[in-house]
């Protein structure tokens, strides 16, 4: 058995790793930045947006999630992951190391007591029963749209 050289191995890469390497090669101990820079800075991440600094315009990423998705995946599949610039997404394993599971479980929202429920409730109901006072209280002039209302009631039910 004879062990691959380094251009052998690159060489039987897929045709969009392939290129992508060859654009943007792989820089030793990650040069490329951790986020948005300049269109004018050596060591800018094609994944990330830029900003121009003569226009102070933003400009999107050279590579698109949906390409840097694919690239990260096709390049995990071969075990060279680490030699692409820094993803603004998490895949696979660092997706779900630090994720919380079951947040709503163990700090749930409200936790209300059963009292305090019944007792709404009945609250409720007692303000839906006495609405019309309430709001013949506030606005007088509710009373006449009341008695009218009385008066438009068929009387033969």
């Amino acid at each position: 058995m004879s062990s691959l050289t380094a251009k052998e191995a690159f060489a039987k890469l897929p045709q969009k790793l392939h290129n992508f390497f060859i654009k943007y090669p792989p820089r030793p101990f990650a040069q490329y930045k951790d986020g948005p820079s300049l269109t004018t800075d050596p060591d800018m991440n094609p994944f990330y947006h830029t900003k121009n600094p003569d226009t102070g315009k933003w400009r999107g990423a050279p590579i698109s999630r949906r390409r840097s998705a694919d690239l990260f995946k096709m390049a995990k599949k071969f075990g060279i992951e680490d030699l692409l610039p820094p993803v603004p997404r998490k895949f696979y394993e660092e997706k779900y190391d630090n994720k919380k599971w079951m947040l709503g479980m163990t700090h749930p929202a409200s936790a209300v007591s059963k009292p305090e429920i019944e007792e709404k409730l009945r609250k409720r109901a007692e303000a839906i029963k006495n609405m019309d006072k309430i709001i013949v209280a506030a606005r007088p002039s509710y009373k006449k749209l009341l008695k009218k209302q009385k008066e438009r009631e068929p009387k033969w039910f």
